[in-house]
């Protein structure tokens, strides 16, 4: 293979993408890293990811052919990231797609003549594989193409046969393109037994077939083509190396791993291994988070802190133990900045979070490690394999392993796992954390049989009948008291999507019969539970005919709020970066509460702009449109789906226009305008890389705005102006309350100064030395600046000052040049006396302060100053 012309990886992702344009491929970019619009996916694997509506829309699609350079994340294959040539988490896929258009014979060609043409790869070292039962793809291999059939080869679903990216979605038969790597071609090839001597580069999907979550295949409306080509494996080939490593996308990151590892061979064994590992981690890092995916707990956060850690055990294995992820976090930026103009914009981001996160793993690191050897060697000595549950679980809920982490340290250690074990001390974890209304929940209510249609959407009463009732957990025919409700037809919206249940009563004869304090889903249909209490001296009975009445003016509320939750998710997207998107809501009749992913604290100006942007958006009375679509279409307009949410087959779609377009089961105003004005209360953070914004409407928002104006006008009587210049009046105040205070900080330190020669006078001789310890009024910085005119006295002098402030005790301690010279220590000194009023201190041996929570032991702590420093005299 010496005589390819070597290119570089930014030049074939050009030219990959130039020989398409020719043939009249749009060339689109990839899709986020992280799907937000696809909840079957934890990140994007392929580069057929965002086209998969096209494959089965029912009516007109944007373009019928196209080609990208999609980034993906794969993390079903860690043990082998580093241990062989090809494995990465983070890889870039080239690929060109046709939906409904060209197939088979188009992106066969196509593959031959950039193989052979463009790349000039020799055409007797290709080795093409087809399905078992694809005669039509051998055919044009072998007829059209010219390939020998000892080049041809047939291989099973398991190879040649790619399933859908998800859990439903386009499939159907591939054809594969291998290089013969092989340096002695004189034996027959075995595809299973070379390795990577014979590397597949090119994967040809022909998708034909439409996987259903049940696992039925229907014909693909739009059968077409979905071809995947992996950069590293290619610039692993063009560059003549033996592994996608030593390629020109690794070596600078890899250099720098090299840069920090001490006392190990990086070259070879596990040295190597760890430092591959962690250049490819920081890869994915990189790449996850400039998307605004942040290490979590849960989903996709989950995922990037375990390989995060998982890098960090490997540069412990490296000897390293300073800071490194954000060094090798830079390396990465600077190699992929280029193709990827993003990650320079986004740099500070990036390289903070990575830095927090490994700050805070490193605290717990070496305990963990230490516990895991303790434990590890208890029980080989006491001939045991298998670690108890209990202990993963104190190294996961204590130092932050994940499981997965410590499977591979056990396993390196020959150690089995008590998986069972551990997942018994996470359920009692979680046994601990839950909490429970007694006598409202219904989990264990058999609600199979019972049937309830919500009509709340269109209406907010509804003529209908008790169909199930439930006292205390159990199915009843009648009802007093407290107890659940079920009606045929419910207006009733249940409580879900981050918007409360509704409340209200039912009626029978015009008067109230049970008061609805809560309104939730029950059974696999989520069905409306109503909670509440039937009035006194009623009796409910299944049958019994009522009259369903939602509070309106709370309902109303509800809407207000759960409509600007929408205008918000938009206006923080657009203000901040598409990397935000939601993470937990609460709507309620009083307020709205609304996380998304961020990595830093959005300062009052950008918040200022959010919500003006949100008014803005209100003023315009945008009306809403709802439409019930397949999960298809809402995907092809755009909708925001929520990670994590299971969507069927027809969604509701939510649009203000298109500002917003979310998949939303909750209730809404029909115009912005209902919503009236929009108050942000708070924004902070709840958790790593979660932010969370607080806000009020309607009429919430009116009376924030009065009460504030209220106490505005009266700030503005008291100062005796109005309420436009109350900044610049409390301002002027403040100016002048500093410099007042600063006159009688001088003034006390004048005090001090007059009484300094006095204080000398009397004080104690130790020895020659002159010892002042006395009590004066003010804080540390008075304190300070009087026993700086203690230093600068000639001669041998220490002075240690005491204070009282707040019930506490605060100490400074000054020794001069001259009893510095004999060996006395301020630090040294302060530290035993603040011992005496239960405090602790330090400092330098010219100057140290300390405080303590015992003032009332100040005046003894003091007299026994000159005791200690004569203790120091004799002891130096």
């Amino acid at each position: 293979m010496s005589q390819l012309q070597p290119r570089t990886s930014d030049e074939l992702r050009a030219l990959f993408l130039d020989f398409f344009r020719e043939k009249d491929h749009p060339v689109l970019p990839g899709s986020p890293l992280a799907p937000h619009d696809d909840p079957t996916l934890l990140f994007t694997t392929a580069g057929m990811v965002q086209f998969k509506p096209y494959y089965v829309a029912k009516g007109s699609i944007p373009y019928t052919r196209a080609a990208t350079v999609q980034p993906c994340f794969r993390a079903s294959d860690l043990e082998s990231v580093g241990r062989t040539a090809r494995h990465q988490t983070f890889f870039e896929m080239l690929g060109n797609f046709s939906f409904g258009d060209y197939f088979k014979e188009e992106a066969i060609a196509w593959a031959w003549e950039f193989s052979v043409e463009r790349l000039k790869l020799p055409a007797d070292r290709i080795i093409v594989t087809v399905f078992e039962d694809d005669d039509e793809a051998w055919d044009i291999w072998e007829k059209k193409i010219g390939v020998d059939p000892k080049r041809i080869a047939r291989r099973g679903a398991k190879d040649n046969y790619w399933g859908p990216a998800g859990d439903s979605g386009p499939c159907g038969p591939c054809s594969e393109l291998h290089i013969d790597l092989r340096d002695d071609r004189s034996v027959p090839y075995d595809l299973d037994a070379d390795g990577d001597k014979i590397l597949e580069y090119w994967n040809l999907v022909f998708p034909q077939f439409d996987a259903q979550p049940d696992g039925t295949k229907m014909p693909l409306r739009n059968r077409g083509i979905d071809t995947g080509m992996g950069l590293e494996r290619l610039s692993l080939i063009m560059q003549g190396v033996q592994s996608n490593y030593e390629t020109d996308l690794f070596i600078p990151i890899m250099e720098t791993v090299r840069g920090f590892a001490k006392g190990v061979d990086t070259t070879k064994g596990d040295g190597l291994v760890a430092t591959r590992v962690m250049a490819d981690h920081a890869r994915a890092l990189v790449f996850a988070i400039n998307e605004g995916i942040l290490p979590g707990n849960e989903g996709r956060g989950y995922v990037l802190r375990r390989i995060l850690r998982r890098s960090l055990l490997r540069a412990n294995h490296l000897g390293i133990s300073d800071l490194v992820l954000a060094p090798i976090a830079s390396s990465v930026i600077d190699r992929m900045q280029t193709a990827y103009p993003d990650l320079a914009k986004n740099r500070p981001r990036i390289l903070e979070t990575v830095k927090a996160e490994e700050e805070r793993f490193r605290k717990t690191l070496e305990q963990g490690l230490e516990l895991f050897k303790r434990v590890a060697g208890d029980l080989k000595k006491r001939g045991g394999k298998r670690l108890a549950g209990e202990e993963i679980f104190k190294l996961y809920d204590t130092y932050g392993f994940p499981v997965e982490i410590t499977e591979e340290m056990a396993e390196s250690e020959g150690i089995e796992l008590d998986r069972a074990g551990f997942e018994a001390a996470m359920e009692e974890q979680r046994g601990r954390s839950r909490w429970t209304v007694e006598g409202s929940s219904d989990d264990d209510v058999d609600w199979s049989d019972v049937k309830s249609t919500f009509t709340g959407y269109e209406h907010d009463t509804a003529d209908t009948e008790i169909v199930a009732l439930v006292k205390d957990g159990k199915r009843v025919q009648e009802l007093t008291g407290e107890g659940l409700v079920v009606l045929g037809e419910s207006p009733f919206y249940a409580e879900s999507g981050g918007q409360v249940g509704d409340t209200g009563e039912l009626d029978a004869g015009g008067d109230p019969v049970f008061f609805v304090t809560n309104t939730t889903k029950g059974g696999d249909d989520g069905i409306p539970v109503l909670a509440g209490k039937a009035a006194d001296g009623e009796i409910m009975r299944v049958g019994d005919a009522v009259f369903a009445r939602v509070d309106t003016e709370r309902r109303d509320a509800i809407k207000r709020n759960h409509t600007a939750t929408h205008l918000l998710h938009r206006a923080l997207r657009d203000k901040l970066g598409t990397h935000v998107h939601q993470a937990g809501s609460l709507v309620a009749p009083d307020r709205l509460r609304f996380d998304f992913v961020h990595h830093s604290r959005t300062g009052p100006d950008e918040l200022a702009e959010i919500e003006a942007v949100v008014n803005r958006k209100i003023i315009e009375n945008i009306p809403h449109d709802v439409k019930v679509v397949s999960f298809a279409d809402a995907q092809k307009a755009g909708a925001m789906a929520l990670f994590g949410e299971k969507y069927g087959d027809r969604v509701r779609m939510v649009a203000f226009s298109e500002y917003s377009v979310e998949l939303c089961g909750g209730t809404h105003v029909d115009g912005t305008g209902e919503i009236g004005t929009f108050l942000i209360t708070s924004e902070g953070a709840v958790g790593s890389g979660i932010r969370r914004v607080e806000a009020i409407t309607g009429e919430a928002a009116y009376r924030k705005v009065r009460e504030d104006r209220t106490a505005l006008e009266g700030v503005a009587q008291l100062l005796r102006t109005v309420p436009a210049e109350v900044p610049a009046r409390v301002e002027a105040m403040q100016s002048q309350l500093v410099k007042l205070e600063k006159e009688i900080e001088k003034a006390r330190q004048s005090v001090a100064g007059d009484q300094l020669g006095a204080l000398l006078d009397q004080a104690t001789d130790v020895e020659g030395v002159r010892v002042v310890a006395t009590e004066f009024e003010g804080d540390v910085p008075t304190l300070r600046g009087i026993v700086d005119q203690f230093q600068q006295a000639k001669g041998e002098v220490v002075a240690v000052l005491g204070a009282r402030t707040n019930g506490k005790a605060v100490l400074v301690a000054g020794v001069s040049p001259a009893a510095v010279k004999r060996g006395l220590k301020a630090g040294q000194i302060i530290g035993e006396v603040a011992s005496l009023v239960g405090g602790r201190g330090g400092g330098k041996p010219a100057f140290a302060q300390a405080g303590g929570p015992n003032a009332g032991a100040l005046e003894s702590a003091l007299a026994q100053v000159a005791g200690i420093v004569k203790s120091a005299l004799e002891g130096s």
